[in-house]
């Protein structure tokens, strides 16, 4: 009965990703799905109801001479100005998008340009909103910087990244790797390790590795990252089959600068944290340096690019990727159980 009601679980799940907008006659749909500038760091945050848009740009913008890199709107839909023009973004620039049976819908864009030393957002961690599906995420509402593996953790079980009161208002993320049960593991996807990123998370049933898409529009050059951390690695350490393996488990912290104009991703800079040390009675902090650059050999495999490319030194920085992981393993659904990573107060040194 179990197996029936997952099958139908996700059956639904893809249906659900297939629906679209209803077309009889002529469409009244009118909406900015997606609003994304050139130079654009972080996430745009549209306010349907007010047709409000705003963006944050980098230091090093023009923002006298910007356009849209991309622009996603209603099926059907027309907007103007168009994509291709180049606009002054000192005050707020209004975009008007046509419906097909006529209607107009107006929206106010308006960019704030970043300091040269820029901080993630929320990257203390002390905010945290509640989804309908009734478990937190990190950030204030779902237009944060930041996700997490909850939305393919509660399929099977609960939501194993959640907000942890230090004391007050010390608010820090708690990751923990949950062992989904003996059904996850006849479809190999045994264990899930708690996981928190710059990026979205978008459920992939058929490929659950797939799901976590990392990185964010980001354009400065940080030389160190520091966090605070506490770390306990569980076990059994179990595969993604639930076959008990010899491995002990270590968490895994690192930031990725990368380069995305174009086709491929390049690689720019690399810090990479992983430790298997039992660190529980205090928070730790460290300080991880930012190579910029090709990795040597002195550099372990796992901390190197997958597609082996990296950026030239006068290419820009387009994106960020920040990662936390009580499993170094995680991605590939293997764990120690109840292995637990504290993050807080996360901090781009310059």
């Amino acid at each position: 009965m179990r197996t029936k009601l997952l099958f139908l679980t996700l059956i639904s799940v893809v249906l659900s990703n297939c629906v679209s907008e209803d077309y009889f006659g002529n469409s009244d749909q009118k909406k900015i799905l997606s609003f994304v500038l050139t130079n654009q760091v972080g996430n745009t945050i549209i306010e349907e109801s007010t047709g409000t848009i705003s963006i944050n740009v980098g230091a090093t913008a023009n923002i006298k001479q910007l356009k849209p890199k991309e622009i996603v709107l209603s099926t059907f839909a027309a907007i103007s100005p168009s994509s291709e023009e180049l606009l002054d973004f000192t005050n707020p620039v209004k975009y008007t998008v046509t419906a097909e049976d006529g209607s107009t819908k107006i929206y106010t864009v308006t960019v704030k340009q970043e300091g040269s030393e820029p901080q993630l957002e929320n990257s203390s961690f002390d905010d945290w909103y509640m989804t309908p599906k009734n478990y937190y995420e990190p950030g204030k509402d779902a237009n944060s910087i930041w996700s997490s593996g909850n939305a393919g953790a509660t399929t099977l079980g609960n939501a194993n990244v959640t907000p942890f009161t230090i004391n007050g208002t010390n608010i820090a993320a708690k990751l923990v790797t949950q062992d989904m049960g003996s059904l996850a593991g006849f479809v190999s996807q045994r264990m899930a390790a708690g996981s928190m990123f710059t990026g979205k998370f978008e459920l992939d049933v058929s490929n659950p590795i797939n799901s976590a898409k990392f990185g964010i529009p980001f354009a400065a050059r940080p030389k160190n990252f520091s966090v605070e951390y506490a770390y306990s690695p569980g076990t059994p350490y179990l595969d993604r089959k639930g076959q008990t393996l010899t491995t002990k488990d270590a968490c895994d912290i690192y930031v990725l600068l990368e380069n995305r104009n174009g086709t491929e991703v390049k690689r720019v800079a690399t810090a990479w944290f992983r430790s298997e040390e039992k660190v529980i009675n205090a928070f730790k902090t460290i300080t991880i340096p930012l190579t910029y650059g090709e990795l040597n050999s002195s550099f372990p495999a796992y901390q190197k690019p997958k597609n082996g490319l990296y950026a030239n030194a006068n290419e820009a920085v387009t994106h960020i990727s920040v990662v936390f992981s009580s499993s170094f393993n995680g991605d590939q659904l293997e764990g120690g159980t109840n292995s637990t990573l504290l993050v807080n107060n996360f901090k781009l040194i310059y």
